[in-house]
C-alpha cells in the first residue's frame, strides 16, 4: 500500500468524525495562539517601553519625593517618608559632584478648553529653555517655547493640539485657551468642597510628534504659572538632574543618597527600563506557562480522540490487516491523523495569535491615549514561530503514539470478531 493511500484513509477517518476533530484542533489552536500572542506582545511591549524612555536623555536622573515617587509619572511610587522638593533641594542637588544642571518641575491634571471643546490633559510647568537636556529629540512644529517670565504663554503637545478623536485641530498657534484646575478643600465637620481655578493662556507653540505618549499628551507653561495654577505652594513634583556622563549616574545617585538617605526617590531611564522589563518578563513567563499547560491539555484531547477512534474502528482495522496491511502501515495511518491535527492546529493558532496580538496591541494603546508614532507593535521572530509550530506538531505526534501503537497491535482475528 502506498503512502498517499494511507494518508487518504487518515484524512477520511478525520472527516467521518468531523465534530470531534474540529474540537481537538481547536484545543491545539488555542494553546498555540496564546503562546504566539503572548510572545509577540511581550517583545513588542519591551520595545515600546524602551522607545518611550529613550526619548529621555541617558544622562538624566529623575528625582522625586519618596511618597510622590516616579518622577512625575515615569515610574512606580516609592513608599517612605516624604522629602519636600523646594528651591533649597534644587540648590543642594545642583552642588552634588557630577550634576551639571537641575530642572525642577510642577505637574498636574487640568481641563483645557478651546472654544466649545474641552479635554483633560497633563500640564507641566518648567524652564522650557532646558527641555533639550531632558528630552533631546523634542522640537517645535511651529511657534516658540515659553520663557520663564511669561505667565500667559503655553506650548501644546502634539496630541493635545491634534487629538485623534477630532477631525480638526483642538487649538492653533495664537489661539486663547483656558486651563482649569481643581482642588479639594476641607471646610470643617468632615465636609469637602471642590475649588476651581481658571486661567487663560495664549498658544505660543505646538510640539512635533515625539512618540512619547507623556510628552505628546502634555501642555507646557512656565514654572511660576504652574505653581499658581496648580496651587503647589513652591513644592516641586520632581527635579531632573542632568549628569555630566550617563556612566556616572549610579555614583551620582549614591552621593545624593548620602545627603537624603532613602527619603527621596531617584531613578534613571536605564534602570527604569530594566525594572519594567523584569516585571513584564516575569508576568509574561507566567502567562506563557499557562498557555503551555493548555497545549498539554490539547495533547490529552488528541489521545482521547484517537483512542476513541481506535475503539470505534476495531473491525475496520481488523479488515485492513486481513487484507495485508502491516503494523507499520496501521501505525502510520493513525499518526497521520495526529499530525494533521497538529499541523492544522499549529498553523491556525499562529495566524490567530498574530492577528489577536496586533488587535490587542491597538486596543491597549488606544486605552492609554497612544498615537501612531508610539504604537505598541507586537514583534514576531520567524524562528520563534517555527519553534511554536514544532512544539504543537511534536506534542500532537507524541499524543498520537499510544493510540497508533494500540491500533497496530490489534489481532486481526479478534478485531473482526468485535461487534
Amino acid at each position: 500500500m502506498n503512502v498517499s493511500e494511507v494518508i487518504r484513509l487518515g484524512f477520511g477517518a478525520l472527516k467521518e468524525r468531523r465534530t470531534r476533530t474540529i474540537l481537538t484542533i481547536l484545543m491545539v489552536m488555542i494553546g498555540v495562539s496564546l503562546i504566539t500572542s503572548l510572545d509577540g506582545l511581550g517583545a513588542g511591549f519591551d520595545n515600546y517601553i524602551e522607545e518611550q524612555l529613550n526619548t529621555l536623555g541617558a544622562n538624566v536622573l529623575i528625582i522625586s519625593s519618596s511618597e510622590g515617587g516616579g518622577g512625575g509619572g515615569f515610574g512606580p511610587p516609592v513608599q517612605g517618608p516624604e522629602t519636600k522638593l523646594t528651591s533649597q533641594t534644587v540648590r543642594t542637588i545642583d552642588r552634588v559632584l557630577g550634576i551639571e544642571n537641575t530642572v525642577p518641575f510642577y505637574r498636574g491634571a487640568v481641563t483645557i478648553k478651546s472654544g466649545s471643546e474641552e479635554k483633560t490633559i497633563s500640564v507641566t510647568g518648567t524652564d522650557q529653555s532646558k527641555l533639550k537636556y531632558i528630552t533631546p529629540k523634542i522640537s517645535l512644529e511651529s511657534g516658540s517655547f515659553v520663557s520663564e517670565t511669561d505667565n500667559t504663554g503655553i506650548v501644546l503637545g502634539y496630541n493635545v493640539a491634534y487629538p485623534a478623536d477630532l477631525d480638526r485641530p483642538f487649538a492653533k498657534r495664537g489661539q486663547i485657551v483656558s486651563l482649569i484646575s481643581f482642588e479639594v478643600e476641607e471646610t470643617g465637620g468632615g465636609r469637602q468642597t471642590v475649588k476651581e481655578k481658571k486661567k487663560s493662556f495664549r498658544v505660543q507653540g505646538i510640539l512635533e510628534e515625539l512618540g512619547n505618549s507623556q510628552v505628546d499628551n502634555t501642555a507646557y507653561i512656565s514654572t511660576s504659572a504652574a505653581n499658581s495654577l496648580l496651587n503647589k505652594n513652591n513644592i516641586y513634583d520632581g527635579i531632573y538632574g542632568i549628569t555630566r556622563d550617563a556612566d556616572e549616574n549610579e555614583e551620582i545617585e549614591e552621593r545624593i543618597r548620602k545627603i537624603y538617605g532613602k527619603n527621596i526617590g531617584i531613578i534613571s531611564p536605564k534602570s527604569l527600563i530594566e525594572l519594567i522589563q523584569e516585571i513584564v518578563g516575569t508576568f509574561t513567563a507566567f502567562l506563557t506557562t499557562v498557555a503551555t499547560v493548555s497545549m498539554f491539555v490539547a495533547a490529552v484531547g488528541i489521545i482521547t480522540t484517537l483512542y476513541t477512534s481506535v475503539l470505534e474502528r476495531t473491525r475496520e482495522i481488523g479488515l485492513l490487516k486481513a487484507l495485508g496491511y502491516g503494523n507499520r502501515t496501521i501505525l502510520f495511518m493513525f499518526l497521520t491523523e495526529s499530525m494533521t491535527i497538529g499541523i492544522l492546529g499549529g498553523i491556525l493558532g499562529i495566524l490567530t495569535g498574530v492577528i489577536g496580538a496586533v488587535l490587542l496591541g491597538r486596543f491597549v494603546l488606544s486605552s492609554f491615549g497612544g498615537s501612531g508614532a508610539s504604537a505598541l507593535n507586537p514583534v514576531f521572530l520567524p524562528i520563534e514561530l517555527i519553534e511554536v509550530f514544532i512544539l504543537a506538531l511534536s506534542l500532537s505526534i507524541i499524543a498520537g503514539l499510544y493510540p497508533a501503537w494500540r491500533a497496530s497491535k490489534l489481532s486481526p482475528i479478534n478485531a473482526l470478531r468485535k461487534e
